[in-house]
């Protein structure tokens, strides 16, 4: 297991907070901010992303940009649309 760097514990941190925010239990988005990291270090799936990390994502599960009702939001999937919704400092 590779030792994780100062900036994916940030962006772990990050990612935390935004998905509680979000809806999701701390221990479950602490889990998925752990499953993204591993994502992130995988070449061939660094293009996968789960709608709870868009900025399209609406309160009430909706995507904003194509308005009908996102995928499960910690379900990664390729998504054309797809923009980072830039979580804040935790």
């Amino acid at each position: 297991m590779t030792p994780w760097t100062d900036d994916e514990i940030k962006r772990f941190l990050a990612r935390a907070g935004l998905f509680a925010r979000r809806g999701l239990t701390h221990t479950d988005a602490e889990a998925l901010a752990e499953k993204c990291l591993n994502r992130d270090r995988d070449i061939g799936a660094r293009d996968m992303r789960a709608c709870i990390e868009c900025k399209h994502l609406q309160g009430g599960g909706r995507c904003a940009l194509t308005r009908k009702d996102a995928l499960p939001k910690t379900m990664f999937q390729r998504c054309h649309g797809f923009e980072w919704q830039v979580p804040r400092a935790a």
